[in-house]
């Protein structure tokens, strides 16, 4: 129920920011769309085929297909992080347009702990599932939250009035960025060994 709510609340935020990018001829919303339409389409895509493989009676034939949503979305966490690397990295080299003051502030840090808690805990409560699908979704929530965090710093340094917030957070989000990036190859090359025999 958290990944669907999380689901149509991305996917809002994202046709909005494109329509304020288009409307305004910013790239900087534009970018900031893609990243969040591509995350929603993320975890559209892992939930839908968590529908179609519960269907399935066979089990190994279930995990199978779950093993292959799982190196799919490996692909899709490769376009986060290279999307969100472009974010930053126009971020660092034009600027950040967009101000932020007052209760903002620590609204927007609010929303990032709870992220964070909910992907925390959604970590430990599940722990004891294998399932590759829920690793998928518990993955895609930790990149989100991460995000969420590095936006934070961002907003707590200007609020302290620091001259190298646009920069350190910049450097910051491209660095998580490629962390990103290399979970995502590493989930579309890795293969289970149940997967190999199943096919």
């Amino acid at each position: 129920m958290t990944n669907i709510f999380s689901f149509i609340i991305h996917g809002l935020i994202g046709i909005g920011k494109l329509i304020l990018g288009i409307y305004l001829y910013s790239g900087w919303f534009i970018t900031n769309a893609i990243y969040y339409l591509i995350l929603c389409g993320a975890r559209g895509h892992v939930l839908y085929r968590f529908r179609l493989t519960k269907k399935l009676e066979d089990a190994d034939q279930r995990y199978a297909k779950e093993y292959t949503v799982y190196r799919q979305s490996g692909i899709f966490l490769c376009m986060l992080g290279i999307t969100y690397f472009l974010v930053c990295l126009r971020m660092y080299i034009v600027g950040d347009p967009v101000a932020y003051e007052g209760h903002i502030i620590f609204l927007v840090a609010l929303i990032a702990f709870i992220k964070l808690g909910f992907a925390i805990g959604g970590t430990i409560a599940h722990r004891h599932l294998k399932n590759p699908i829920f690793t998928t979704l518990k993955l895609i929530s930790f990149v989100d939250a991460i995000v969420s965090i590095v936006v934070t710093q961002y907003m707590l340094l200007i609020m302290k009035q620091s001259s190298q917030a646009i920069y350190s957070s910049a450097r910051f989000g491209m660095g998580c960025s490629i962390v990103f990036i290399i979970i995502g190859i590493y989930m579309f090359l890795n293969k289970s060994k149940a997967c190999e025999t199943t096919s």
